[in-house]
């Protein structure tokens, strides 16, 4: 068996795609060309070299490409809301249209799902984001780094891509009243971020296939914020940020006159993140087991 190859079934067992494959070997075969004693090192250590950095920058790369997806999302959603006014009476934020026709008795398990999709896509999505960028460095991160971003970008699309699905549904589902208008336009847009939100998760889904070999444990919500401060602690950043939940959302019902609904919603806000991060904690990388 020939050089080249060897090293195209080392790559194979790597992981590493048949396009890809054929790129390296390719290249490998145009040094060969202009100098046949070459010395190009053991296949197999440079397949596992070649995952390790692919595996990384794809992880990098899905990491982003969530981010920005979800934040054309984000943007839409706003656009939604602020164009059609709020889908139930009383929240605060949304502009104030009141809903006549009838909601089934499910229409409130229904937002709550909708709710609770858009604060997970929220979360994972910046969460991959910034661990993605505090490695954005090293050429190989550790395995188990490279598993936590995965996972972030993956739950992140998911979970993006049901909630662009539920929320302009709510359309078709109680019907074309004032408070849930959406423009053929919107449904388009609607239908493409979806789109692009699904086909995003197979880049996702190679990155996984490429884990590195590189051994480490994976860092916390402390090495998210890169802070060596030993006050800080993922339990003590997370009820901080939900008390900051609490006031942003009171203070916002006391702007609009509103106070009441901005407590209640500041404390389902504020306890949601709580019981996100006890939820998804380890999963994500937001806490380790001890």
């Amino acid at each position: 068996m020939s050089y080249l190859d060897t090293l195209d079934n080392e790559l194979a067992l790597a992981g590493i795609p048949r396009r890809r494959r054929s790129r390296i070997v390719t290249e490998f075969a145009d040094h060969l060309d202009e100098n046949p004693g070459a010395e190009l090192g053991d296949p197999g250590p440079l397949a596992q070299q070649f995952a390790d950095e692919l595996g990384t920058r794809l992880a990098r790369t899905s990491a982003y490409r969530a981010f920005a997806l979800l934040a054309l999302a984000g943007a839409l959603l706003v656009v939604l809301f602020f164009s059609g006014g709020r889908t139930w009476g009383g929240w605060v934020g949304y502009g104030y249209y009141r809903i006549t026709a009838y909601l089934p008795g499910w229409w409130v398990p229904y937002m709550i799902v909708c709710f609770i999709t858009a604060q997970v896509a929220l979360a994972a999505g910046s969460l991959a984001l910034l661990r993605a960028w505090r490695l954005r460095n090293q050429p190989v991160m550790t395995a188990a780094d490279a598993v936590i971003v995965n996972r972030r970008a993956a739950l992140a699309l998911v979970c993006g891509a049901v909630t662009m699905t539920l929320v302009p549904a709510t359309h078709f589902v109680v019907g074309p009243t004032p408070a849930l208008a959406i423009s053929p336009a919107m449904t388009v847009a609607v239908c493409v971020l979806v789109f692009a939100l699904l086909a995003a998760l197979p880049s996702v889904l190679t990155a996984a296939r490429l884990r590195p070999s590189r051994e480490g444990q994976a860092g916390d919500l402390v090495t998210d914020l890169g802070t060596d401060d030993a006050r800080v602690t993922p339990w003590r950043v997370a009820l901080a940020l939900s008390v900051a939940i609490l006031v942003v959302a009171t203070l916002l019902g006391i702007r609009t006159d509103d106070t009441y609904d901005g407590i209640l919603r500041g404390l389902l806000d504020a306890g949601a993140c709580m019981i996100g991060f006890i939820a998804l904690g380890r999963y994500l990388g937001l806490r380790t087991a001890s």
